[in-house]
């Protein structure tokens, strides 16, 4: 991508490996954006990138006899995309960018047409006005507006992230290519057919959401790739906004809500969605309690009901919108200013203001 501090140097498409070269002029600031940092002449490095607090995925960083400085990570084209423009983030400095500046470099990367809309009123001054009345009449009630009306705004920048988890052959597959619109996912009656974190996009009403089908979980996994899937699968959860769990309603298993891959992620909510292998799932942890829904036989009615769930669980509505012209938050720094503000120190929002173009 052209002005990214990342350059593709393997072939573009799907591909098990793919490999980014870091640019010299913006080695560092793109490391940071990253979580990363610099690594001996010649070493290899096992590392996690992440992106505003969300695990991308676990690779290599490798620093080259000659210099260089490479991410090997997998070659999954949209994990790629997102590192790309997470690069072309690091280069522009937004630090010093203006809020319209700022807001404006970022419409590229708006996931939905709401959050583009979002980005382009901001970069008409909607924000900037907002935070001077804030600041000139310390006006306590609208930096609360402002941040309320962020926790659902900010998923129409950043796509609400969903990870299905589950025993294997539980019918995540089938649950994501129902979620996504497309058969995405390999679906097959053999144990350990998904061996590694498989991404699509699609939505719930307003709000964009990123699937994420994960490797089946069972103690015995035979095959290293087969475990370097469900290592996948506890990186990729780590990161979600939701855990669905897939509960097979035939399973011996005592515990419903037992760790995802054997790791508690406190911080992440999960709800059980009761299953019958490749074809069918009821909420609850009763099976009796309702009917079962087949994916393949009512479709529209089993994605209709995991809408609800979802959304039910993250508290967005289904027809929320908002009015054009509007002042709005698109960045945590800005939230944490306007908290810091609430808090009795206005600094961090001023700092805001002071920044022109």
């Amino acid at each position: 991508m052209a002005g990214s501090g990342l350059e593709l140097v393997t072939p573009q498409g799907p591909a098990g490996v793919a490999v980014l070269r870091l640019h010299e002029s913006t080695r560092k600031e793109t490391l940071e954006r990253f979580g990363l940092h610099e690594v001996p002449l010649g070493s290899v490095h096992l590392v996690r990138p992440s992106l505003d607090g969300e695990v991308l995925d676990e690779g290599l960083l490798v620093a080259c006899p000659d210099g260089s400085l490479e991410l090997h990570v997998h070659g999954s084209p949209a994990l790629v995309e997102k590192l790309l423009v997470g690069g072309l983030s690091a280069r522009l400095p937004h630090a010093k960018l203006s809020l319209e500046a700022a807001a404006l470099a970022r419409v590229p990367e708006a996931p939905c047409s709401a959050g583009a809309r979002l980005l382009l009123d901001q970069g008409k001054g909607h924000l900037r006005r907002s935070l001077g009345e804030i600041l000139a009449g310390a006006d306590a009630s609208q930096a609360k507006n402002l941040l309320d009306h962020w926790q659902l705004q900010r998923f129409w920048l950043k796509p609400v992230r969903v990870v299905l988890v589950g025993e294997v052959n539980a019918g995540k597959s089938t649950l994501f290519n129902l979620m996504i619109g497309e058969e995405h996912a390999l679906i097959s009656s053999e144990e350990g057919t998904t061996r590694d974190a498989v991404q699509g996009r699609g939505s719930l009403g307003p709000w964009p959401v990123e699937w994420i089908d994960t490797a089946g979980e069972r103690d015995d996994a035979p095959l290293a790739v087969e475990r370097a899937g469900q290592e996948q699968a506890r990186i990729a959860a780590a990161g979600a906004d939701l855990v669905l769990r897939l509960l097979p309603v035939d399973g011996v298993q005592s515990n419903p809500s037992r760790p995802v891959l054997g790791v508690t992620l406190p911080s992440v909510p999960e709800v059980v969605l009761r299953s019958r292998g490749e074809q069918a799932f009821a909420r609850g942890p009763n099976p009796d309690a309702e009917a079962a829904l087949d994916v393949l036989a009512d479709p529209k009615g089993a994605r209709a009901a995991v809408a609800r769930c979802v959304l039910d669980s993250l508290g967005l509505p289904g027809d929320w919108t908002r009015t054009s012209g509007q002042a709005a938050l698109y960045d945590k720094s800005q939230a944490k200013a306007l908290a810091a503000f609430l808090g009795g120190d206005s600094s961090p929002l001023q700092a805001l203001l002071d920044i022109s173009d």
